[in-house]
């Protein structure tokens, strides 16, 4: 009885190892390293800026059916201006996300400090670049709107609905990041083109302070996700370092 009972124990490991093999658990025991986990986050932000291509892409076309038909002559020929800058920015934006992933690619420690470290310090300057591009694509678009005196479209959706998703505190962090950036709403950056993609533009000279400052605030974006970075960066290292002297507590001098 007791060997039947193994050998019903033993039929999982049995079926698995016949039809998969050893990938299995060659797979597992490789995940902690630079072709295990590195590798998957890899593919994983690859296959993320191929998803922001597409979302950007089909979002800029969708909208465009319905503000071109209802434009009028200055309106649609500041549009083509905008809608091109658009299309850049979209293939930018994802291949931003592409060499930040690419990043993940060299040697591997261990899971704590890649976790801890590589994949957070990578999200934190994802998101302000990220941010960055889009509120510089804003004023580009202010700029074409000024510059025509007339209202363009603008489709500015999809990056943050999904840059949101790489850290769950970036909420906060745009917040925060709001409030210091008085002529842009941040909110804004999550908005779909279809339903507010577009800036009114006049030669006046509200307006034209108004890109200036828009470019500055991208600046400015940038800038602060990277104190954030180097903030996070100190924190880090000091947890490290504690760490360590708690496993091996000794004084920070020589005695003599």
């Amino acid at each position: 009885m007791n060997e039947i009972i193994q050998k019903v124990l033993d039929l999982p490991g049995q079926v698995a190892g016949r039809v998969l093999g050893s990938r299995v658990g060659d797979t597992l025991d490789g995940f902690d390293s630079n072709d295990g986990v590195r590798s998957y986050f890899q593919t994983i932000y690859s296959i993320l800026a191929v998803a922001m291509a597409a979302y950007m892409l089909v979002d800029i076309f969708d909208g465009a059916q319905d503000f071109f038909s209802n434009a009028d002559g200055m309106g649609i020929a500041g549009s083509i201006v905008t809608t091109l800058i658009c299309l850049v920015a979209a293939f930018a934006i994802s291949n931003v996300i592409r060499v930040r992933g690419d990043g993940f690619a060299g040697g591997h420690t261990n899971m704590v400090e890649f976790l801890a470290k590589d994949v957070m310090r990578t999200n934190i300057r994802l998101v302000g670049e990220l941010g960055a591009l889009i509120i510089f694509t804003q004023a580009l678009c202010m700029a074409v709107a000024t510059i025509f005196g007339a209202t363009v479209y603008a489709p500015l959706g999809g990056g943050a609905d999904i840059v949101g998703a790489l850290t769950p505190w970036v909420d906060w962090m745009t917040a925060t990041v709001s409030d210091q950036l008085p002529y842009i709403d941040i909110g804004s950056l999550s908005a779909a083109g279809s339903d507010a993609g577009s800036f009114s533009g006049a030669w006046e000279w509200d307006q034209v302070v108004g890109v200036f400052s828009t470019m500055v605030n991208a600046i400015m974006y940038l800038a602060t996700f990277y104190v954030y970075l180097a903030i996070y960066t100190v924190g880090y290292n000091f947890v490290s370092w504690a760490a360590g002297w708690i496993q091996n507590p000794h004084l920070p001098f020589k005695n003599g």
